[in-house]
């Protein structure tokens, strides 16, 4: 998208949008970019799976006071890292003073594929003139909510998780993302779990990972153990990349049952 297809947007009509999709991420990605333009000509929406975990962020939006728990154990070049992106737009700029925290398996990773492509997505979004997005950050232009009002990339070190530890919200939104989830290390997870009993708050806690190896395979269904009953596992399954870009099979969901 260009200067100018963002400036097309008035502001107080992308502000209202904004709050007209803070409970429904997948209204929000499918107006946040521009499908069937430039750069996305060739897609028109979230795929099929995309679209599922998005709805259950948005359905689970529907129980206050229950953290939304999600687990996504995914393989390479399915768009997980889009989706991802998307999450995190969604959750930061559609509620006012959200806080989160994003890490993943090596710090490489978090500051070069996933920070690039969630520059890509900033770069498309239709309200990013309301938002910065530093090395380390997604915050909003108003320097008076820099703060309170924040998603931070983090690297884990499994001699410091209490860099993780304190992430209450009272009356507000919290996102955590965990991206290849199996390598991080237990301590991270310890440390974090205190967040999805937080009932004052709107908890969006997303895991993802490779289930290819028996120890990925093993801690993203560890999610069932730290979260409450019903904590959603999806198992997307690869689709052409073409102009329909909701082709594939529903995702394979299990539930957790302790």
């Amino acid at each position: 998208m260009t200067t100018a297809q963002v400036v097309d947007h008035p502001l107080e009509e992308t502000a209202a949008w904004l709050s007209d999709v803070a409970s429904d991420p997948v209204s929000f990605v499918e107006g946040a970019f521009p499908w069937g333009e430039g750069e996305l000509v060739n897609f028109d929406g979230p795929m099929e799976w995309q679209r599922w975990v998005l709805e259950q962020i948005r359905d689970g939006l529907l129980t206050p006071g229950k953290a939304i728990q999600i687990a996504v154990a995914s393989g390479h070049g399915i768009g997980k890292t889009a989706l991802v992106c998307w999450i995190t737009l969604w959750a930061m700029t559609t509620a006012g003073d959200t806080r989160g925290i994003i890490t993943a398996s090596t710090e490489a990773m978090l500051n070069t594929r996933l920070r690039a492509e969630l520059r890509k997505w900033f770069r498309l979004f239709r309200a990013q003139t309301f938002f910065d997005l530093t090395m380390t950050a997604l915050l909003p232009k108003d320097a008076s909510h820099e703060q309170t009002w924040r998603i931070d990339l983090l690297p884990w070190n499994p001699n410091r998780p209490e860099s993780f530890a304190g992430l209450h919200n009272a009356g507000r939104r919290i996102l955590v993302i965990f991206d290849e989830a199996s390598a991080i290390d237990r301590a991270i997870w310890e440390t974090v779990m205190p967040v999805a009993t937080d009932r004052d708050a709107e908890v969006i806690w997303c895991v993802f990972g490779n289930p290819s190896t028996r120890k990925g395979s093993s801690r993203i269904a560890s999610t069932t153990v730290i979260g409450s009953p019903g904590t959603s596992i999806a198992e997307p399954s690869r689709s052409p990349t073409n102009r329909n870009s909701s082709a594939g099979s529903r995702p394979t969901a299990r539930t957790a049952t302790s």
